[in-house]
């Protein structure tokens, strides 16, 4: 499926009305699945795949396993605990939101979307209602997903108090996003952190080549790469330089060395992670 829609479908497949039909009739089969494979209560197959691809997605076994998986990535690598205070921008449909809320206890949840169909099947998601997970709407422009947003990525501040959270985590967000947003997003996320919290954030990084089997970033402009020219905002990547500088100038430092993800081919690094994406993780001063 992937290929034909690459082949025969221009930006975000899903957002084409015959496909949408297609996924919509896809539904009524899935659900049975999930049920049989123990997923129920997960979000309709037509909204898992807006944020989680078409790959593997019939029944909700791998959307399940992938929300687990990130989950784990975050207790490893922020230290997360039952009663860790956790923003995730770009939650999609709740894929790790649905794995966090068997876990989070004292501790409390809030993800945020500029899809607002995915936002909503989250906000009507019961399991995660009982748990008090809470959904904001990210009403900020993005030609991919959010062609008529009301504001400027780069300009728009986050509803919540300085000092907030022990984690903020994005999974495939800057890697839609131009440099002057992300750039902002860094700023608002360094605002946001408690001393002493952490960032987890997945890219491409650029610094070990802007090549690989099926993805490359053949165009540069300001200090992004982008794989295709009519809309940027498809596939995004930056030098890691990019990210320590913006963190820096916020008074963070780097919690760890990248986790280097399976987008590369395996003959570029050695050290190749489990995740397709790279990541980068930042932390607050505790003395702040």
């Amino acid at each position: 499926m992937r290929r034909f829609l690459k082949k025969f479908v221009k930006g975000v497949a899903w957002q084409n009305p015959i496909i949408n039909i297609v996924l919509k009739l896809i539904d009524p089969v899935d659900s049975v699945l999930c049920k049989i494979s123990g997923n129920s209560g997960l979000p309709k197959y037509s909204i898992r795949v807006r944020s989680n691809g078409f790959n593997g997605q019939l029944g909700g076994q791998r959307f399940a396993k992938n929300g687990r998986f990130l989950q784990s990535l975050l207790e490893k690598h922020c230290e997360i605990t039952p009663s860790s205070d956790i923003l995730e921008i770009g939650c999609g449909c709740g894929r790790t939101a649905i794995s966090l809320s068997g876990y989070l206890e004292e501790g409390t949840y809030i993800g945020m979307d500029i899809e607002q169909t995915s936002l909503k099947a989250c906000s009507e998601n019961k399991k995660l209602q009982r748990d008090g997970f809470t959904f904001d709407f990210l009403d900020v422009q993005n030609d991919e997903f959010n062609p008529s947003g009301k504001h400027k990525a780069d300009e728009y501040r986050f509803p919540y108090n300085d000092n907030s959270f022990d984690t903020i985590f994005l999974v495939s967000v800057f890697t839609h996003m131009l440099t002057d947003d992300v750039t902002h997003y860094i700023d608002e996320i360094s605002r946001l952190l408690k001393p002493g919290g952490s960032a987890f954030i997945t890219t491409f990084l650029m610094d070990d080549g802007a090549e690989s089997e099926g993805l490359n970033f053949p165009f540069k402009a300001q200090d992004h790469f982008y794989a295709t020219e009519e809309m940027p905002e498809i596939a995004v990547g930056y030098l890691k330089s990019f990210y320590d500088n913006n963190f820096h100038k916020n008074g963070l430092s780097e919690k760890k060395n990248p986790v280097f993800g399976k987008w590369r081919s395996p003959q570029e690094l050695n050290n190749i992670g489990d995740f397709s994406q790279d990541i980068v993780l930042y932390q607050k001063p505790k003395n702040v």
